[in-house]
């Protein structure tokens, strides 16, 4: 796809998500046959409006529950709008929840392939491309064991290393660093900032605001599920960091 086909346009979006102990509780007060409306949802996104283009390097930036892994999610096709209009246009490759998507009784090779049907890259899928997922991986001949064995190091490594071998139009990055040794983090923060650079429209989740000084030329800023203020990374993070002091 020519780069200049490749954006993202979100107009207007409302978003809602689950809230469980509400759900509980009203299943509880329906099983003990008392009155009870079900309230199962929460909005957790509003009035989302938002434009990226090839050369755009986005960095998310908020508190805890401020909407930014909802944000990349809906932009990620995992979450539906309740109102409002979402459009994309690229493919995706996205690390966003380590292990979405794969199947436990799979092995790991097995769920290579299989993430790449899920992302709507399987074309990409040669016996090449897997060895370099797998090396990369460093999973050996863990590879080939059932994915339920992984322990969440291995996990991480897996689904860091199919999306980042991935040639996406959009890369989608939430706090992706969070397991594995050092050597493997070193290693990942190199090729991710690799990728980050050469794919067309980049949009990362992150609380290491050197690394999106770094590597980000815009800041998107949210609070309470609202886009709040946006623009260049150092101004945006300047008023998050006098607020958040």
């Amino acid at each position: 796809m020519s780069s200049n086909h490749i954006s993202i346009k979100i107009n207007s979006a409302y978003v809602e998500g689950i809230d469980s102990l509400k759900r509980s509780k009203s299943i509880r007060d329906l099983i003990l046959c008392r009155s009870s409306k079900i309230v199962s949802t929460i909005p957790i996104l509003h009035d989302i409006n938002l434009s990226a283009t090839a050369g755009d390097r986005i960095a998310f930036v908020g508190s805890n529950g401020s909407g930014k892994s909802s944000l990349l999610k809906v932009i990620a096709g995992i979450y539906p709008v309740k109102s409002g209009k979402v459009q994309v246009s690229g493919k995706i490759a996205a690390i966003i929840e380590m292990g979405i998507g794969f199947e436990p009784d799979m092995t790991g090779r097995e769920n290579i392939e299989l993430a790449l049907v899920y992302n709507g890259t399987i074309d990409q899928y040669t016996k090449l491309l897997e060895e370099e997922i797998i090396e990369f991986s460093e999973l050996g001949e863990k590879i080939d064991w059932p994915i339920k064995t992984y322990s969440s190091g291995m996990l991480s490594r897996l689904a860091f290393s199919i999306s980042i071998m991935q040639d996406p139009d959009i890369l989608l990055l939430d706090e992706v660093f969070a397991a594995g040794d050092q050597h493997f983090l070193n290693k990942a923060l190199t090729r991710m900032k690799d990728k980050f650079f050469s794919s067309p429209i980049s949009i990362l989740v992150s609380h290491q605001h050197e690394l999106i000084r770094e590597i980000c030329n815009r800041c998107i800023y949210l609070e309470n599920g609202r886009i709040i203020d946006e623009g260049n990374p150092t101004e945006i993070l300047a008023r998050y960091e006098a607020i958040d002091a």
